[in-house]
């Protein structure tokens, strides 16, 4: 099992996108962009209070062609929008303790950039938030979420 927030295992998360059909099939065309911006909140033990991890998710014609973390932060005009949320939650998603739709109809999730793109796949959303928790095996070294 990849540890969170390591390059295999951002790599087994594209591999299993592409070889999900439900992401190939719900995933709009064309080319898209999209930039997580993960925000230490104070609970995360991975994220520390006030750092931020970023990594970029692009799609072409249903396919992920890019799953990988930022070393430097990028220029957000060459993304479609931009996902930031608290460390603790984004764990909480993986870890299967918080649901995304939830948390962004809270605003616990901000999103910057063309909302008609996200609004217009939702199901894509969920697609994603299951293969999370189905299919993505992550090693947490210390410890899952929920945090106490």
């Amino acid at each position: 099992m990849p540890e969170i927030y390591t390059a295999a295992w951002y790599e087994s998360l594209k591999d299993i996108l592409n070889g999900s059909e439900q992401v190939t099939a719900k995933a709009p065309p064309g080319h898209y962009r999209v930039l997580a911006e993960i925000k230490g909140d104070g609970v995360s033990p991975y994220v520390r209070n006030g750092d931020t991890k970023r990594f970029t998710l692009d799609f072409d014609d249903g396919r992920c062609t890019e799953y990988r973390e930022l070393a430097e932060p990028p220029t957000k005009r060459d993304f479609d929008f931009t996902l930031q949320l608290p460390a603790s939650l984004f764990e909480g998603i993986v870890g299967n303790q918080a649901d995304p739709v939830k948390a962004g109809l809270k605003g616990d999730i901000r999103i910057v950039g063309d909302m008609r793109i996200l609004i217009q796949h939702a199901e894509l959303v969920n697609i994603l938030r299951d293969i999370y928790v189905r299919e993505a095996e992550t090693d947490w070294p210390k410890g899952k979420p929920p945090y106490t």
